[in-house]
């Protein structure tokens, strides 16, 4: 996994909160649950997974691979998954703040519920000015039913799911939720509307990088920062994100690297403002010995990057002006990747 769902609820932070509220599509004819401009893809949930108030319904997108620009995959919450993430963190509660051990293997105890996640079906974008690839023919030939649902120009999309549920090693009362909002994918397709995709650097392009904010550490910081160096890297990621936190010690590797040709390196912690969340990111930052600057989103950065992004990490590039420059990258890379995107902007600035 290189990458973590950005688009609707954060899939670690929602089985220990117990559900993200969703409009449902009976009260309001013109609300819409869930919008993916990347995927070219726009939904309300049908009647029995709304019913639920979003509590069961865990929803997450792919990053682009080959021919397919993207995955959305819809899957259902166990309610004796979300108890067991309420006591996990009912536990980590009672653990002192300098135990990290300890609150490391609770977090990833949570997140090891995720593989108890029951995926329901995946509305799958299909670029056709693309040949069609290994990824095409493995993902589809996992699937009884492959519905196409709209075309777009050169996109085609489809909805993926099977005949039967997959109930092995499920309690009889999992069994029957889980076959109650199974028997709703074939509603839920008239629920679908496609349209042509916008890309994340498309969306985040239109206006400049700008904040004035504080850091993680409490100092006033604002993007007049941005001027003290030709080129910025901003990697936008998150506490409950594996990936991000995987990839920090070679950002800082990278960091002590590039700085002496005009490059910094500044981290934006999507989930924050929250205190909780951020006492976890400091300890995260100095577990993973990170020492460049980690700011808290303002309502700029939310409104223009985070509300236009779906997945993390996810990293952009900007000029002393706070242009966007190049495409965004998402999903995590190596060191020696991240620089070589860096060589490829600077050689295109001159």
């Amino acid at each position: 996994m290189v990458a973590c769902n950005q688009s609707t609820e954060k899939s670690s932070n929602k089985i220990k909160n117990e559900a993200k509220k969703t409009d449902t599509a009976q009260e309001d004819k013109n609300s819409i649950d869930a919008k993916f401009d990347e995927n070219g893809i726009q939904f309300n949930l049908p009647n029995k997974w709304s019913v639920s108030q979003g509590r069961n319904i865990d929803i997450y997108t792919t990053v682009p691979e080959e021919n397919i620009i993207g995955q959305i995959v819809i899957s259902h919450i166990l309610d004796e998954t979300i108890d067991k993430a309420n006591k996990i963190q009912q536990e980590a509660n009672k653990i002192p703040e300098t135990d990290k051990a300890a609150i490391q293997k609770a977090a990833e105890e949570v997140r090891q519920l995720l593989e108890e996640f029951k995926e329901l079906c995946r509305i799958v974008t299909i670029d056709k000015s693309k040949a069609e690839g290994n990824a095409q023919n493995e993902l589809f030939s996992k699937y009884d039913n492959k519905d196409l649902i709209g075309k777009e120009d050169n996109f085609e999309f489809y909805l993926l799911y099977n005949n039967k549920p997959d109930i092995n090693d499920l309690s009889e009362k999992s069994k029957k939720s889980y076959e109650e909002f199974f028997g709703e994918i074939k509603n839920f397709k008239s629920f679908i509307h496609a349209y042509k995709p916008v890309s994340e650097t498309e969306k985040v392009s239109k206006n400049k990088f700008k904040f004035k904010t504080k850091t993680l550490d409490g100092k006033e910081i604002d993007s007049s920062i941005l001027k003290s160096s030709k080129l910025t890297m901003i990697n936008v990621w998150a506490t409950f994100c594996q990936p991000c936190i995987e990839e920090m010690p070679d950002l800082q590797r990278l960091y002590e690297e590039v700085s002496s040709v005009g490059v910094n390196i500044i981290g934006v912690v999507s989930d924050t403002p929250d205190e909780e969340t951020e006492t976890l990111a400091k300890k995260i930052l100095s577990t993973k010995g990170v020492k460049y600057t980690n700011i808290i989103p303002d309502e700029t950065i939310v409104n223009n990057v985070l509300q236009n992004i779906s997945a993390l990490p996810t990293t952009l590039f900007v000029d002393s002006e706070g242009n966007i420059i190049g495409d965004l990258i998402v999903g995590a890379r190596s060191k020696e990747e991240y620089k070589k995107e860096i060589l490829n902007r600077l050689k295109n600035m001159n």
